[in-house]
């Protein structure tokens, strides 16, 4: 049986913030969500996430399931956060120690770290190796192979300083073999703190075998410790995401100049312009044109739509939709197919009938609005009083001329005209036409023959 250990109990003092480090977003999602998630992909007995007290809610806001708390009191080191975590051990075989820092190494990493243990084996040190290795911990071998310690770049000789191959604090113990050592290890160190990397040292001497296993990430793997890291792991990621879209068939005009997020999708066909931004759960259907300079958040956009200089949050647009520009769409409104939104148009919380315009300058809140309906520039649905919202309901084919507001709660109905500039207050029935201040019904003259109604 093999378990996880995710060491997550670190201040990340070089982040310069008040927020725990893990909780700084990578493409829009906490650091410590994509360990966890990659860690999740290997189907381990047994998940234990260490953290310090104070921070358990906000772990538990992640939402993982099968995951075991275990609380280091005191920021102590590596090693102590693995001690704390041992009771939970009892009954495994190996188990699999990752950094909570560390979001690009993925699992088909771990799958091979994990693979690299055999019978015999004490431990597996995931490696990598870069061409400056700076402060990073070598790992020290044998003439056989053997990794005897990893030793930190302040503390190693000139000879040990050319080593490239560094450790990336990921490991895999034998749990037999790791109950034997844990206890001794020592804070004899300038920070007073207990290491994971001592262990390899006193795996060695007592003649335990000790091996690495390389990953191709270099720097990648070496865990975000800073805003310039976590800089350059948004910059790796968006580029994977793009790829991967372009190789699904979609064209992103500007890759250099489009933020995309993991869990997106967009359909074949589908051309995403310049200075977009595509957020949360968005997903976007095929042959779309989205941008430039769009913003989506948890959109559901359909089938042949066009949205561009436009938001779009938390809302729903079916097929052949034109959206924009400069239109705010949020707070689960519902754009039917065939509909179009112009140009300062916003729609808050409502549905939007098919083959339905608002072409310009409009406030629509709180409202459900038909098919074939026109709504004319500078219209408001006047929805709240003060104290509650409330609603407006415009039936199918209504006309409603520039400038009306509709004070709700109220019902526009089938066929009604609304005169330009009018201020409804009551309720307008199928096919009647209001104006003025307050609106007043008058009656429509019926069309003279070979000539139009006036």
């Amino acid at each position: 049986m093999t378990a996880g250990v995710v060491l997550a109990g670190g201040k990340g003092v070089r982040m310069k913030s008040s927020l725990l480090k893990l909780f700084h977003k990578l493409l829009g999602k906490p650091i410590i969500q994509y360990v966890l998630e990659n860690i999740s992909k290997l189907n381990l007995d047994k998940v234990i996430l260490v953290i310090p007290p104070e921070e358990e809610k906000n772990f538990r806001e992640i939402g993982k399931d099968n995951v075991i708390y275990v609380f280091q009191e005191k920021p102590l080191g590596s090693g102590d956060a693995l001690k704390k975590a041992m009771p939970e051990l009892d009954g495994f075989d190996t188990v699999l120690v990752v950094n909570g820092d560390a979001p690009l190494i993925t699992d088909t990493v771990f799958k091979g770290l994990l693979n690299s243990y055999k019978d015999g084996i004490s431990a597996v040190v995931l490696s990598t190796v870069l061409d400056d290795p700076m402060h990073y911990g070598r790992v020290v071998k044998d003439k056989d192979g053997n990794v005897i310690k990893i030793v930190e770049a302040k503390d190693a000789s000139l000879k040990e300083r050319e080593i490239r191959e560094v450790n990336t604090g990921a490991y895999c113990f034998s749990v037999k073999d790791l109950k034997l050592v844990i206890d001794k290890l020592d804070n004899n160190n300038a920070q007073g703190e207990y290491y994971i990397t001592q262990l390899v040292e006193i795996l060695n001497s007592m003649g335990k075998k000790v091996i690495s296993h390389q990953t191709d990430l270099g720097s990648l793997a070496l865990g975000i410790n800073s805003r310039s890291d976590l800089a350059l792991a948004t910059k790796r990621l968006l580029e994977q995401k793009m790829e991967e879209l372009m190789n699904e068939g979609v064209t992103i005009v500007s890759p250099e100049n489009t933020y995309i997020e993991p869990d997106v999708k967009i359909g074949k066909d589908t051309v995403i312009e310049p200075f977009s931004v595509l957020k949360g759960n968005t997903v976007i259907g095929k042959e779309c044109t989205i941008g430039p300079s769009t913003y989506l958040l948890n959109a559901s956009i359909g089938d042949n739509c066009d949205v561009f200089y436009s938001v779009v949050k938390n809302s729903k647009i079916e097929s052949n939709v034109k959206i924009g520009p400069f239109a705010h769409i949020r707070d689960e409104a519902h754009i039917k197919s065939y509909s179009a939104i112009g140009d300062f148009v916003e729609v808050k919380k409502s549905i939007i009938g098919s083959y339905t315009k608002a072409m310009h300058l409009a406030y629509l809140g709180d409202a459900e609005i038909g098919e074939r309906v026109n709504i004319g520039a500078g219209t408001i649905t006047c929805n709240y009083d003060g104290k509650t919202k409330h609603k407006t309901t415009i039936e199918d084919e209504a006309f409603i001329g520039s400038h009306t507001c509709l004070r709700a709660p109220i019902r526009v109905g089938k066929g009604a005209i609304t005169g330009a500039g009018a201020v409804v207050l009551k309720d307008v029935e199928p096919g009647t036409t209001v104006v003025g201040v307050p609106a007043r019904p008058i009656e429509r003259k019926p069309k003279e023959e070979g000539g139009k109604s006036e």
